[in-house]
């Protein structure tokens, strides 16, 4: 898992303390939240959360939904309780489910199969463009990085994470900007910057759907 960004969501001080010192010493970039709140506002550079389901702020299994329904994004389940429904409301939500306590062992053999599984090669091939999902770059047709800004980065890789899918303007603006203080075409302004980046003058890659929003189109 080395150079992954791995977000941990657990209230329990002593328990994330001991996550963040295995999870580093394995060479992951490990980040923090001990309520839940806010945890939207982390997802841009995540690759994996590993999610608490009893937290101060909401149960982790609504955070999770709510995650899901922005990004695709793996989630590895933490708790405590071993019923089976428990354990079946959270495979429903996300990758796997862990019961505290656990080997660390355990945890990072979990961990790396869901990253293996979720991100398989590093570089992948969207049209004239490679994309390393690693580290959040994407090149041009002759292996240059392009160049973009955080908000472009982010915009992209949302769009990315969710390929062939329509995503609406509300959607992008929620998820890049949550606290909402925006002008009303502030996505398209975007969206034609990063279009200018990628090479993509007449909208193939990322398509404009009417009325709705966009959509990055893989065309095999």
């Amino acid at each position: 898992m080395n150079g992954y960004n791995i977000l941990i969501v657990e209230d329990e001080v002593s328990v994330s303390k001991g996550l963040k010192k295995v999870l580093e010493g394995e060479g992951a970039n490990v980040s923090v939240n001990e309520t839940g709140e806010g945890v939207v506002e982390q997802l841009a550079d995540a690759h994996l959360i590993l999610m608490d389901i009893m937290l101060p702020f909401d149960d982790g299994l609504s955070i999770s939904k709510e995650i899901l329904h922005r990004v695709d994004i793996p989630i590895i389940f933490l708790t405590a309780m071993n019923d089976i429904d428990s354990k079946l409301d959270g495979l429903k939500s996300g990758e796997d489910y862990i019961t505290k306590p656990f080997h660390p062992l355990e945890l990072i053999s979990r961990l790396n199969n869901v990253i293996s599984r979720h991100y398989g090669n590093e570089i992948s091939k969207v049209d004239h463009l490679s994309i390393d999902e690693k580290n959040f770059t994407v090149f041009n047709e002759e292996m240059r990085e392009i160049s973009f800004t955080r908000t472009e980065r982010k915009i992209f890789f949302y769009l990315y994470k969710n390929i062939n899918m329509t995503l609406s303007k509300d959607q992008i603006i929620e998820y890049t900007w949550p606290d909402g203080d925006v002008f009303d075409n502030i996505v398209s302004v975007y969206i034609k910057k990063i279009r200018k980046k990628v090479n993509d003058a007449h909208g193939e890659l990322i398509k404009t759907i009417n009325g709705i929003g966009y959509r990055m189109e893989f065309h095999e």
